[in-house]
């Protein structure tokens, strides 16, 4: 079957969704990424994400709603992604407002189905392309997605303890939830050989960004070995801002605010970027300009 339910997190993955619950996560999890698709329909940067996506897929996304029910921009209340560390093992939460018994009737149709139980809950298992799907739903609103079956029985596991987690106080600061969340234990994650030097001075990387205060807002934080790595790495950051701005002409004449700080105890590196939310637009819209061109070359 070419459409399958991949295919759903596919069309989400630059919008991500939902309020992230720190319980569905399991703590074995080395990275995880995330956003709150209602605050994305409420925001500036969301409003013109979604209508880039209706104009490039929009007849996509209706063939979707045909054969699925369920319109990834407009019945999608969340979806988190996160893995092992392992290439392309990850697992789908989504939350949405599904017909149920709709895609399952679907996915019962898809080459080499079978069908299993896991913690009470049904898995549905199908070959996709020769590559093997897996999902379950956790409950009428939660669907849970993964290649690696032994991945969606952990997560169905996590999902019906439901203990108790508190939420990172640095995802809910400077303006309450962000738009688009994730984070990294870099030190654990299986990376290619030639993973760029400032990635791999970072042993945990989280990620947030937001429209607070008519900006749109990009803060970061970084765990390092010792206090020298997290200065060298401020100081790679400021050098990298800096070329941007000389060399790039999209940035010429933005209120462009880079702020980046290291700390000894515990080693660490923290920063922000931001830009009034319409010059960040503007910039978007370049960016996918250029990008358009240079596909239409290829």
């Amino acid at each position: 079957m070419k459409t399958t339910v991949l295919f759903l997190a596919a069309l989400a993955a630059p919008l991500f969704a939902g309020e992230m619950v720190p319980s569905q996560i399991p703590a074995s999890a080395k990275w995880l990424l995330h956003a709150d698709l209602d605050a994305m329909r409420g925001s500036e940067t969301g409003k013109k994400i979604f209508t880039r996506i209706e104009d490039d897929h929009g007849a996509k996304l209706r063939a979707f709603k045909r054969m699925f029910s369920i319109h990834p921009l407009t019945d999608l209340r969340g979806v988190t992604l996160y893995g092992d560390g392992k290439p392309e093992h990850a697992v789908a939460l989504i939350d949405g407002t599904f017909d149920r018994a709709h895609m399952e009737d679907v996915v019962k149709a898809a080459d080499d189905y079978e069908e299993s139980s896991h913690a009470g809950f049904t898995v549905h298992s199908w070959e996709d392309k020769g590559t093997g799907q897996h999902a379950a739903f956790a409950s009428d609103q939660l669907l849970v997605f993964s290649r690696q079956k032994d991945l969606l029985k952990d997560a169905l596991d996590v999902l019906k303890a439901n203990a108790p987690a508190s939420a990172d106080p640095f995802f809910t600061a400077e303006g309450g939830k962000p738009l688009l969340a994730a984070s990294a234990k870099l030190s654990e994650i299986d990376m290619p050989a030639d993973a760029a030097r400032l990635v791999r001075m970072a042993k945990n990387l989280r990620l947030a960004a937001n429209e607070n205060g008519g900006r749109f807002l990009l803060r970061a934080n970084a765990d390092t070995a010792d206090a020298k790595d997290a200065e060298r790495l401020r100081r790679m950051l400021d050098g990298v801002i800096a070329f941007a701005q000389a060399g790039d002409a999209k940035l010429d004449g933005l209120d462009l605010r880079a702020d980046f700080s290291s700390a000894a105890t515990p080693p660490s590196l923290s920063g922000a970027l931001s830009l009034p939310v319409a010059e960040w637009i503007t910039l978007m819209e370049k960016a996918a300009a250029e990008e358009a061109k240079k596909k239409k070359k290829d």
